[in-house]
């Protein structure tokens, strides 16, 4: 679910060198997101499967031609999606650095722009899933005027990105502020103290060293700040795949366009390297409908004509049209 090994995931798009920078670039601050990102799954069970919510036009397309959509971050639909986390994080490391010296306080600041820069340039792709079928809300979102399904996928299997186009990771969304806040403080304090003692006896870094360090913090913190999500988002329980803008990059997959409430958006096919590859796919509901038994039988015949044999269901939530 997580990615806690970069060998086993992939290059996960923030291990790419800044195009500014001279390589080899060592960040001298990984790993230290990832201790906050294990708190994430403290005392959490992780599901073995996830649901992802979509239209009729949406199903056809993800299973006619086995390819997962995903869509850059900066168009969602909730258009906090990628300033939120900045946000999150800007306060957490105003905060931090509050009674802190004047240096120390600037060093805070261009930080902040640095998280800024840092998020345009590894700009996530995102895939969405919740952890539950049968959502009213996510019925409602995608339901309108027309019938909404929901696709169950298996997560192992949906993990084994090799034989497709481009690596992702799975991750689970969160949502408490207090907790974001919490975690955030957390990675920024980890990475002062590892500043600090980075710097030993010097009276302060030189230039090139501070920039250095500023992006490398910035880094780290984006692996973090890109599961946060406002709470008003909560009902979803989400849970995202995650691909990095460098990694869309480097592996040549070419950008299309779709048509979405926000008008003519961007996403990105994930398919198979070679040609169709069949997609993990577990069962798929129906959404709420007066004539939800004629459209799962359509789904049936559907799935079956498209080498899907998985079971079918449709929801008996009562919504009016």
């Amino acid at each position: 679910m997580e990615d806690a090994s970069s060998d086993e995931k992939g290059s996960e798009g923030l291990e790419q060198q800044p195009a500014a920078l001279p390589v080899p670039f060592v960040n001298v601050f990984d790993g230290l997101a990832e201790i906050q990102i294990q708190k994430i799954y403290e005392n959490v069970i992780i599901p073995t499967t996830l649901f992802h919510y979509t239209s009729a036009q949406g199903l056809i397309g993800i299973l006619s031609e086995h390819k997962l959509w995903f869509s850059d971050a900066t168009f969602m639909n909730d258009g906090s999606e990628v300033v939120y986390g900045v946000d999150v994080a800007a306060y957490a490391i105003r905060e931090f650095v509050e009674d802190k010296t004047d240096a120390e306080k600037n060093a805070g600041s261009e930080l902040i722009d640095q998280i800024a820069d840092a998020m345009r340039h590894y700009q996530p792709i995102i895939f969405c899933m919740s952890a539950r079928n049968n959502l009213l809300n996510q019925w409602r979102d995608y339901g309108r005027d027309v019938v909404p399904y929901c696709i169950e996928f298996d997560v192992t299997e949906l993990e084994k990105w090799q034989l497709r186009n481009f690596p992702h990771f799975l991750t689970k969304v969160v949502y408490d502020a207090q907790f974001q806040k919490d975690l955030m403080t957390g990675v920024v304090k980890d990475i002062y103290e590892k500043a600090i003692a980075l710097k030993g006896e010097r009276e302060r870094f030189d230039d090139d060293e501070a920039k250095r360090l500023s992006i490398a913090a910035a880094m780290e913190i984006v692996k973090l700040i890109t599961r946060f999500k406002n709470s008003a988002f909560e009902a979803e329980e989400e849970y995202r795949a995650i691909c990095y803008r460098p990694d869309i990059e480097s592996n040549s997959v070419p950008r299309k366009y779709r048509s979405s409430s926000l008008g003519v958006v961007p996403y990105y096919e994930w398919v198979g390297k070679e040609g169709p590859l069949p997609l993990p796919v577990v069962s798929v509901t129906v959404g709420p409908s007066p004539y939800a038994t004629v459209s799962d039988l359509a789904l049936k015949q559907f799935l079956a004509d498209q080498g899907y044999n998985v079971p079918t269901y449709f929801s008996k939530i009562p919504i009016r049209r």
